[in-house]
């Protein structure tokens, strides 16, 4: 189905939820009309039989006295109202039964006689009972009482009975008017319940409504849409906020994406453009060379020109491999390091590639030089040393002073710190200083052979050891590089490396602790950079 694609009515939520209401509305009305005729019917059928028995016994007595006044049975001194009555009197003096029936003619007319009623005397009891009316439609009421030897006599025998009857057309009536009214109210009452449902219905889906016209939208490319949250409580509300965190972890994972692919296009720009310079110049000098261009006196310094740039290459494309092994988080190699040795190696091998540089190794607070034992590569974190001052070497001018501090920060946490009093960065610059290709100044980077990918090899390497890597300023100008890393599971009383022998000192100590190895080293994470870092 297309977004645009609108559903049957009948399938939508609303048209189903008001379909509901309004069955209930009418199952409602049916069961309470129901209930209410039914007890309305027996409630006036019982006071119908009430009115039977009480007036049944006076109306025997009545009719029998009647009966005896005019000898005849056909008195007609008796009320007769709406009654329908029928005696069955034994006479001494005939010796046998006589029957008298009292009816008025109007009721004759209306309601007609009871069906049977001869029958119905030889049943005499106290229980009433409905039966069929002479005239189509209609019904009565019956009840058979005894006629006993104390209405005639002293003596109490059974001489007789009495039908007495009303028509229940009375009742009848009331009820189908109750029924009507009852129809007519629960007619009213669905009308007035579908109004309101329906309008209850529209008030609650309508953040549904919304979340549908937001997620067309968003089906259509608009990522930043939001769905309106209404009611936070409710199950809409809910699922509106699921719905909103949904998209935001979306956008943002489409935005990364969009940044990663940006960035890989950037550093594959970059890399193109870093490795097309030296090779135009090998190529450039190889077929000067071929063509014979080269004079005999300027062989040599072209082959060494060519030899450097092959180098350059060389170098770059190791940076890039390097890279590409740190981005794929591939396992480090931890063991026991003691990063005072590994600063001290640095500052050597610094001072022997500039004898006018002069570094210092010294303590964080300029305390003495403590001995820091972490759980790391070994080889990378002496890269990550090695980068750090070989920038300082390229980008500040000779005798530059410059200081390595080595630390504490917490029980947990070990700290590099590099400075140098040379001309710094600006803040600009500092901001993009771990990203890759990038330089401060690129005709002096590329002068002095640099790929621009030295520090950002130093911020994977830190991000591979759960590490971060800072840039400051350093107080009274200059630039320092801190780097921060976890010390991991060291034994306190495990023996430091003397300084004097640190090489041979750090091979024996790896042996000896090569059980130290962290297992909670993890492959990556991505680095610090006061907030600001580069990627």
């Amino acid at each position: 189905m297309h977004a645009t694609d609108r559903p049957k009515i009948t399938n939508t939520l609303s048209f189903r939820l008001l379909f509901t209401f309004v069955s209930l509305i009418v199952v409602a009305i049916i069961v309470v009309s129901t209930i209410t005729v039914t007890l309305l019917e027996r409630y006036l059928v019982r006071n119908l039989d009430d009115g039977l028995r009480s007036s049944g016994k006076l109306v025997a007595v009545q009719i029998i006295d009647d009966m005896r006044a005019t000898d005849a049975g056909n008195g007609s001194n008796l009320n007769l109202s709406d009654f329908y009555l029928k005696a069955m009197i034994y006479d001494q003096r005939e010796g046998d039964f006589v029957t008298s029936t009292r009816i008025s003619s109007q009721t004759l007319a209306y309601y007609g006689t009871p069906v049977d009623a001869t029958e119905l005397l030889s049943s005499a009891g106290d229980s009433p009972q409905t039966v069929e009316s002479t005239k189509s439609g209609e019904k009565w009421r019956v009840i058979v009482l005894p006629v006993t030897s104390t209405s005639l006599t002293d003596q109490a025998q059974p001489v007789g009975a009495v039908l007495v009857a009303r028509p229940l057309a009375q009742v009848n009536n009331t009820v189908a008017l109750v029924t009507r009214l009852l129809v007519l109210v629960g007619l009213c009452v669905l009308a007035v319940g579908t109004v309101v449902a329906s309008w209850l219905v529209r008030r609650h889906l309508r953040s549904l409504h919304g979340i549908e016209k937001s997620t067309h939208a968003i089906a259509a490319g608009d990522l930043s849409q939001r769905v309106p949250e209404e009611n936070p409580g409710s199950e809409v509300g809910m699922l509106a906020s699921s719905i909103n965190v949904m998209l935001s972890q979306i956008e943002f994972a489409f935005a990364d994406k969009e940044r990663s692919e940006r960035h890989m296009r950037q550093f594959v720009s970059d890399a193109s453009h870093e490795l097309r310079t030296p090779l135009a110049t090998v190529r450039g000098y190889a077929e000067l060379y071929r063509l014979g261009g080269v004079p005999d006196d300027q062989i040599t310094p072209t082959m060494e020109r060519i030899e450097s740039e092959s180098k350059r290459m060389s170098r770059l494309v190791e940076d890039l491999l390097q890279l590409a092994r740190l981005d794929e988080g591939r396992p480090l190699d931890p063991s026991l390091v003691n990063i005072t040795h590994s600063c001290a190696n640095a500052i050597s091998d610094m001072h022997a590639r500039d004898s006018s540089r002069h570094p210092r190794l010294i303590g964080l607070d300029g305390e003495s030089v403590p001995e820091v034992n972490i759980i790391g590569d070994k080889d990378k974190i002496t890269q990550v040393i090695t980068n750090i001052l070989g920038n300082v070497l390229t980008h500040t001018p000779p005798g530059t002073p410059t200081e390595l501090a080595v630390g504490r920060i917490s029980p947990t946490h070990a700290v590099i710190e590099v400075r140098d009093h040379g001309p710094g960065v600006s803040p600009e610059d500092a901001d993009h200083l771990f990203e890759r290709f990038y330089r401060t100044d690129s005709s002096r980077s590329r002068e002095s052979g640099g790929s621009g990918l030295g520090m950002a090899i130093v911020s994977s390497i830190m991000a591979a050891h759960e590490g971060t890597a800072e840039v400051l300023p350093t107080p009274g100008g200059g630039l320092t590089v801190r780097l921060t890393f976890p010390i991991g599971f060291v034994e306190e009383s495990a023996e430091t490396p003397d300084s004097e022998d640190s090489e041979a000192q750090e091979e024996k100590g790896n042996e000896k602790e090569k059980g130290a190895r962290s297992r909670g080293m993890r492959g990556r994470s991505k680095p610090k950079n006061g907030g600001k870092r580069g990627e």
